[in-house]
């Protein structure tokens, strides 16, 4: 009887971590998704016709920071949109 308990005990342990890990991942998605950078900079994806809203990701990432956002670098990928890379003044 008790080694039932022991073996449900670790298969909520295994659950709860993983609820826990989907939580910090979600998290981690907040305001500025697709941003990937630092106090410095960084780049951001954009889609076709979406500059403005990656330009805006871009600043509230740097706003984190108390600075603001510039565009450096534009690469367009052949299928529509591309990446932004900025820096954070």
């Amino acid at each position: 009887m008790r080694d039932m308990f022991a073996i449900g005990g670790l298969q909520a342990c295994r659950i709860i971590l993983a609820v826990a890990v989907t939580a910090m991942l979600t998290g981690c998605a907040g305001s500025t998704a697709g941003v990937t950078g630092n106090e410095q900079g960084g780049k951001v994806p954009y889609a076709e016709g979406g500059i403005q809203s990656a330009m805006d990701a871009a600043q509230a990432h740097c706003r984190q920071f108390g600075k603001k956002g510039q565009i450096i670098q534009m690469t367009s990928a052949p299928e529509g949109g591309g990446v932004i890379g900025f820096q954070c003044r």
